[in-house]
């Protein structure tokens, strides 16, 4: 064991102690040791010192200069190379071919594939070693993909060796021993300390071409140690969690695989002719395990071993959600197995937050809902589940979504938190307060948010989802829990459900806020309910189903005195006249309406209400009552302050203009109108200012410009689903177009 390098490293701790005139005794205690013996044989040049050790030395000793660890390393590379020589011949001669078979039916990750080929590549350029980490969640194929690549990366040069490890919980120094066992070092030659092992190892790599994969990392500590020197050697390391610790390495996440190639890999396993005979089954079998290759594998070999079973059959037991996770199971292939090893290494608050978030109701979710799940801030425990691979990041920035298998297995996890229903309502009761607070923001009144009316509007828009969920969550419950907060959103929620042309979801929201208000006999409560559903049926083009619901909502806010409501329910049924092609009785429903809110006194609805009859004072072909109406409206809005108001005003202005073929004017309100509409994202206003745009400047002679005012009116119309109006501005465009 002893060396000229090691002697040295020996003779200088013992000069450097004598120089402070300390026994063995009076150092080891300053170390903290419980016996000095070992002092004696690193001094003597006996053992080579670990590390932490000549640190410590060091440091009581005052050693500034290093020299120590300098002494130390010279050491471990002069044992390294001795080593490895009496074994040099052996390693040459002994094949190290590792890597495990691939599945024949290894289907899609082309673009995955090619970022760990193009690091393979690399390292034959002389550029290695390379280190590619293979991330992604339980059963998403980070093992099958790592060995394809380098059972690739081995024919496309790398061939001098070929090692497979599976780490899970192995130590460093285990796995060292068994790889430089295989490049035939003896165990009478096996260093017995980490860091002399990774020497070694490091230096039998030296100048070979080849591929390492080290499977199941468990965090970054575990893989520095089995890391080679320079040289053409490819690292594919697989692991759930990110190891964001290891510098350089090039990163690979996997997802869920496309429809296209899970539906290739279960017709690989199943046979061609059988998939091809049942292509919708198929498509059900591949939804219901979510694209998970592991899942959809486990499918096909169910339905291979059982080939008297239809692929309908399989897709019908799966669409039962409760018992899913448990059907795809094949002998020792588990998807709930896959999830419960991952979930087992997460810190006890994490798994808290993972269980709880199958209680989000939207397609994602940030910080503030997990934060209300899990009752406390919830960064830290979101970062160790990304980390994990249990969660992962959604398209927006800063929300997280989670694979819907994933979520199927914190169901099943979350039937025994003792917390549950607690962690709902606080979910439930902060979203629908905050939702509430965002519309207020956007309504006439302009309730107070944090960062104003444009926030209000982000916020919206990113738990709209989660808003909708959480009321189809509640539609079941008896027991009145969110009642009262459920009727104060309905009374704002559609200011934000109109600017966004959110009609399905106005609609569905409305319907159940009508069931509730119904269950409680709450005629006030009603009459809001089918206001809302009335001007949802509107955006939806369902006139005779708006002025009914609309007519339904006045009785009862006639029998409640809601005067202002009933002002409110008069305009709406004036629009489904005016859809259902009743130009006066809708003229007749608007003045009904502007002078209902002349008496109530609300000058912002008494200046829409105009503004809307001088529209179907317009359709009755009575042009100069329309112009008044407008200058009318026009002036009110803006004695009001009301920004939105008065870009309505103008769009209206310049649609009557056109109609009266005054273009000049109909360019200037139109552009007056859009640049309101656009600083107020709102899409349907910007989408139709555009329309009366390019009919003003089509009118004008000015038909390039005209073209592109009716594309973007078109990209417009088609977002919110203006169909109507989007044929007609697509005639427009095809018209232009061909001038």
């Amino acid at each position: 064991m002893d060396s000229s390098a090691l002697a040295a490293l020996g003779a200088a701790m013992l000069r450097y102690r004598m120089a402070r005139g300390l026994s063995l005794r009076q150092l080891a205690a300053r170390l903290g040791m419980q016996g000095h013996g070992g002092l004696s044989d690193y001094e003597k040049g006996r053992r080579l010192a670990p590390a932490d050790l000549i640190e410590r030395y060091e440091h009581q000793l005052g050693i500034t200069d290093g020299e120590l660890r300098a002494l130390r390393a010279a050491a471990l590379a002069e044992r390294a190379t001795n080593h490895s020589e009496p074994a040099a011949d052996a390693a040459a001669a002994v094949t190290i071919a590792e890597l495990p078979a691939v599945p024949a039916d290894f289907q899609g990750r082309s673009a995955e594939l090619a970022a760990v080929m193009g690091a393979a590549a690399d390292c034959l350029a002389g550029q290695g070693p390379v280190t590619v980490v293979v991330t992604g969640q339980p059963g998403a194929g980070k093992t099958t993909l790592a060995v394809h690549a380098a059972q690739q990366a081995f024919r496309l040069g790398l061939r001098d060796a070929q090692f497979f490890v599976e780490l899970g919980t192995a130590e460093p120094d285990a796995v060292l021993r068994r790889l430089l066992r295989a490049l035939g070092v003896p165990d009478a030659h096996l260093p017995p300390e980490v860091d002399e092992a990774a020497a070694m190892f490091r230096s039998r790599m030296a100048g070979r071409r080849c591929v390492l994969v080290l499977d199941n990392a468990r965090d970054e500590a575990q893989v520095r140690a089995l890391l080679p020197g320079p040289g053409p050697v490819l690292v594919v390391v697989t692991s759930r969690q990110r190891l964001t610790g290891l510098a350089g390495a090039r990163r690979v996440g996997l997802a869920e695989l496309t429809m296209d190639d899970a539906q290739a890999l279960l017709s690989d396993i199943v046979g061609s002719e059988r998939a091809a005979a049942e292509p919708e089954s198929v498509a059900e079998v591949v939804a219901a395990c979510a694209r998970l290759p592991l899942a959809v594998r486990i499918a096909g070999n169910r339905l291979a071993a059982w080939p008297e079973w239809s692929i309908a059959h399989l897709a019908e037991l799966l669409r039962d959600e409760q018992n899913r996770l448990g059907r795809l199971t094949a002998g020792d292939l588990a998807v709930r197995s896959a999830f419960a090893l991952s979930y087992r290494e997460v810190p006890p608050i994490a798994g808290r937050l993972f269980r709880r978030l199958a209680l989000a109701p939207g397609a994602d979710f940030d910080v503030q809902v997990a934060s209300a799940l899990l009752g406390e801030p919830a960064e830290a425990a979101l970062e160790v589940l990304a980390g994990a691979s249990l969660i992962g990041l959604a398209a927006t920035p800063g929300r997280y979504r989670m694979h819907d298998l994933l979520q199927l297995y914190a169901c099943e996890l979350l039937q025994d938190d003792a917390q549950r229903d607690k962690a709902e309502r606080a979910l439930f009761s902060w979203l629908f307060e905050h939702s509430r607070r965002a519309a207020a923001a956007l309504s006439p009144e302009s309730g107070e948010f944090p960062g104003g009316r444009t926030a209000a509007v982000a916020w919206l828009d990113a738990e709209a989802s989660s808003l909708l969920g959480a009321v189809r969550r509640t539609r079941e419950r008896t027991d009145g829990e969110y009642d009262e907060l459920l009727g104060d959103l309905t009374q704002l929620i559609p200011w934000y459900y109109d600017l966004r042309c959110r009609w399905s979801d106005m609609v569905e929201v409305a319907d159940h806020a009508r069931v509730v208000a119904d269950r409680l006999g709450d005629l006030a409560a009603r009459a809001f309910a089918y206001s809302m559903l009335g001007l949802g049926q509107l955006g939806q083009h369902r006139y005779r189903a708006a002025l009914a619901s609309c007519q339904l909502g006045l009785a009862d806010a006639r029998a409640a005195a809601l005067a202002a409501e009933e002002a409110e329910l008069f305009g709406r049924m004036g629009l489904a006249y005016e859809g259902l092609g009743q130009y006066a009785e809708a003229e007749a429903r608007h003045a009904d309406h502007a002078e209902q809110c002349r008496v109530l006194g609300d000058r912002l609805g008494e200046a829409a209400a105009i503004g809307r009859r001088s529209h179907a004072l317009q359709l009755l072909g009575r042009h100069t009552e329309a112009a008044a109406c407008l200058k009318l409206a026009l002036k009110m809005r803006s004695d009001l302050g009301d920004e939105r108001g008065v870009a309505m005003a103008e769009y209206r202005f310049s649609a009557l203009r056109n109609n009266q073929g005054q273009h000049e004017e109909a360019v200037l309100r139109s552009n007056r109108a859009l640049a309101v509409f656009q600083a107020h994202d709102d899409q349907w206003g910007t989408a139709v200012a555009h329309y009366e745009l390019g009919r003003a400047l089509a009118g004008l002679g000015r038909l390039r410009e005209a073209a592109s005012a009716y594309r973007t009116a078109v990209r417009g119309l088609e977002q919110v689903g203006e169909w109507q109006r989007l044929a007609e501005a697509t005639a427009a465009l095809t018209d232009v177009t061909s001038r």
